[in-house]
């Protein structure tokens, strides 16, 4: 792997399925490793990829997130308390 590389594991067996299916939905949007305290925002993501992350979130869980909950939660981590509050 070169320097430049990025190293995208998506399967961390310490997080639950529908933590490690979000973290690779906004890994592969962002195209940047990311954990479940990074922020989407300061990794680099903006309200039109928010809206992608969220679009990807109702195929993937069937959940409809708001766009404000989305900028409110921030994390993965957040995120994946949304899930769990509407699934």
């Amino acid at each position: 792997m070169g320097v430049d590389e990025v190293e995208m594991v998506t399967d961390d067996p310490a997080l639950d399925d529908v933590e490690n299916r979000l973290i690779s939905i906004v890994r592969n949007k962002l195209n940047v490793p990311c954990t479940l305290d990074d922020n989407f925002f300061a990794l680099g993501g903006g309200s039109l990829d928010a809206l992608e992350v969220l679009a990807r979130i109702r195929e993937e869980f069937g959940v409809r997130i708001k766009l404000r909950e989305f900028f409110r939660a921030g994390t993965v981590r957040e995120l994946r308390h949304l899930i769990g509050s509407v699934a």
